[in-house]
């Protein structure tokens, strides 16, 4: 079938564990590219984080796109934004009192990818690590030290993997009105409740007059199940989770093994 549009995951998905695209990788994009599909990287990540990567692959211009912050934006390559949803003000000072109270290290993002953090107890290796890959600066910050209409992208809270285990159902509880996803390794995210992979996916696709069944995603973590659901071919990577597995419609190999390639060789470029 002559997919027209592939939606692609980024950490675990496209990149290695050592954050790099492979060869296969690239030269199966771009072969896709070149017989006229749209290429659209899809990540919790905002712009800077995924931009260098893009242009290495030459999706470039105005009529090329990312889906970044989980969702929450979609922009074109010159970063125009034409789909924004953000978390109020009232919401981030809501988080932070909670946070606080129950001594959870967390950081917030703004819509340029800046992240933030309060001081106290101490900034966890994870927020450091979010600004850094980011590459965007780590603000110290009260939110009463920021504008009144002050809003974000996602607000994460931040552990290892058996604390997280712990309170995400809790976390679940507490923001029910709200889209609560694992989204990496130490990252507990929390996002708009309409805001998701699945639905920028979704109005994309609409955007460029593409019916969904003509869309393939790929994916690996629980942030990719909805667009992995709504798309004609979902594709799970080798390594993803078993739930992501489940939902899929095919099974690719890891991302240390051109799972990215090899689906756009078996789907798209055959």
């Amino acid at each position: 079938m002559g997919y027209k549009l592939i939606t692609i995951d980024m950490d675990d998905t496209l990149l290695t564990t050592a954050k790099e695209i492979s060869e296969k990788n690239k030269i199966m994009i771009q072969r896709a590219m070149k017989k006229g599909t749209k290429v659209v990287l899809c990540s919790g990540r905002p712009h800077k984080a995924m931009y260098d990567y893009a242009r290495s692959l030459g999706i470039d211009g105005d009529d090329n796109y990312m889906i970044t912050n989980g969702g929450a934006i979609i922009e074109n390559m010159s970063g125009k934004i034409f789909y924004q949803k953000t978390l109020s003000n009232d919401f981030y000072r809501e988080f932070v009192s909670f946070v606080k109270e129950h001594v959870l290290p967390y950081c917030v993002l703004d819509i340029q990818g800046n992240t933030y953090t309060s001081g106290f107890e101490f900034i966890d290796d994870y927020t450091i690590a979010m600004a850094y890959e980011n590459s965007r600066g780590l603000y110290i910050k009260e939110p009463e030290d920021l504008p009144a209409d002050f809003e974000i992208t996602k607000a994460v809270i931040n552990g290892n993997e058996q604390r997280l285990d712990e309170i995400t159902d809790f976390i679940n509880r507490r923001f029910s009105d709200y889209f609560v996803v694992r989204t990496g390794v130490g990252y507990l995210e929390i996002f708009p409740n309409n805001v998701n992979k699945g639905e920028a996916v979704k109005h994309l696709a609409q955007q460029l007059e593409i019916d969904l069944e003509d869309v393939l995603a790929i994916g690996d973590r629980d942030n990719d199940i909805s667009m992995l659901e709504i798309a004609g071919k979902g594709v799970a990577m080798g390594n993803a989770q078993v739930g992501v597995k489940a939902v899929s419609d095919y099974v690719t190999t890891d991302n240390n093994h051109d799972g990215v390639g090899n689906t756009i060789e078996k789907f798209v470029t055959e």
